[in-house]
């Protein structure tokens, strides 16, 4: 082959090995962007810089102890998927979270106080354009104590400009539930969550006057509680009335 062929031909293969790299998918981040989870953390979610296929996620997803074993059953090997295809919604095994239950009676808890995980993805894992991911990926976890508390709202922070809401949570809360579960009465516009924080763009400029934020009661912090109720009650602790509401709401001012 003539030298000009052969520089040619590893330009092509470069180009050709740059593109399909470009067209994988890869891991953007696990949320919550925290460190520090509680025992009883319920769910992570992965997002992905593609739209995923799907049916093989948990063929490459691992939850790591402190020595690097994968820990068995750590998640419901369920595929929820946002309607995107590029988030994924990874259950902590319920029955291992939930005391009194068969599982966790069975094999103990999924994740302890005080010891350190690693949440390890693994390549391979196929977009829905039919490139597999190329890279590995690590989130470590490092597990406080267990959380029974219920969010509250009247812990939140708003703050409103005629362009956007901005509501500081009082708590690490569901990702998806920050975009999904909060409304603004009246107007029409597009949630973003950013760790604590969700930020609410309305279609239309605030004009001044007063406002109100609505909260699904539905939406749960890491743990699993929500407005209604704790995921799990302690011991001894008060049980909450049973006509819990299914909103709650906050006023806010637009000057």
């Amino acid at each position: 082959m003539k030298p000009a062929a052969a520089v040619g031909l590893l330009a092509f293969v470069a180009v050709g090995y740059v593109f399909w790299t470009a067209q994988a998918p890869q891991v953007l981040g696990v949320h919550p962007e925290t460190e520090t989870v509680p025992s009883n953390l319920l769910r992570l979610y992965v997002d992905f810089s593609r739209p995923m296929a799907g049916d093989d996620a948990f063929e490459h997803l691992q939850l790591l102890d402190s020595s690097g074993r994968p820990i068995e059953d750590a998640f419901r090997e369920i595929e929820l998927w946002s309607r995107d295809n590029r988030r994924l919604m990874l259950y902590v095994h319920p029955g291992r979270v939930k005391s009194g239950l068969a599982l966790g009676d069975q094999l103990g808890p999924v994740i302890e106080q005080g010891k350190t995980y690693t949440l390890r993805l693994l390549p391979g894992m196929k977009g829905r354009n039919g490139r597999p991911s190329t890279s590995s990926f690590a989130r470590p976890l490092q597990v406080c104590g267990p959380d029974h508390e219920p969010p509250d709202v009247g812990r939140w922070t708003l703050r409103a400009t005629p362009e956007r809401l901005e509501v500081d949570v009082d708590e690490w809360l569901d990702h998806a539930g920050l975009e999904d579960f909060l409304s603004v009465e009246g107007v029409q516009g597009r949630w973003r969550a950013e760790g604590r924080q969700a930020l609410f763009f309305p279609s239309r400029r605030f004009a001044p006057g007063e406002y109100r934020l609505v909260v699904d009661a539905r939406l749960e912090d890491l743990a699993g509680n929500n407005f209604i109720r704790p995921f799990e009650t302690p011991s001894g602790a008060t049980p909450l009335p049973s006509d819990r509401p299914a909103a709650v709401s906050r006023p806010f001012r637009v000057r």
